[in-house]
């Protein structure tokens, strides 16, 4: 059950990216990421979860996977996180804190970005605030 729920929701990401005009790949029962996904100037590498949970707990070895990866691929490390029946919160892994021996994301965590955010179509609030000094 778990399997279909996460890959139910790496499909849906994968629409939505495809609509935002990325192109995207699937890396299905993936060992260093979900999704790959690029635009010509922006890519992404993307751990995607899923839970009808208020808190997920994310792994130091997926940290240290997703980060390794996009590091050396050249892109964005990205944590997408599907809440159920919440929708969706997106985290760069550098801004998560730690909770003992794994990263906790939570409903309730306000350093999440949006969709539009992680794709380049809008700009977040901490990024403009950065920008102006």
């Amino acid at each position: 059950m778990r399997y279909r729920t996460g890959a139910s929701a790496e499909r849906e990401l994968i629409k939505m990216l495809e609509k935002a005009g990325f192109a995207v790949v699937r890396s299905a029962g993936s060992k260093k990421v979900d999704i790959v996904a690029g635009n010509g100037r922006l890519y992404l590498c993307i751990e995607v979860k899923s839970t009808h949970d208020d808190t997920l707990y994310f792994r130091e070895e997926d940290y240290e996977k997703l980060t390794s990866f996009a590091e050396r691929f050249g892109g964005k490390a990205v944590i997408a996180v599907k809440f159920i029946n919440r929708g969706w919160r997106f985290f760069y892994p550098e801004n998560l804190r730690k909770g003992g021996k794994n990263y906790k994301l939570d409903v309730q965590t306000k350093e999440y970005l949006t969709f539009d955010e992680i794709t380049g179509r809008q700009a977040s609030l901490v990024g403009v605030i950065n920008r102006e000094t």
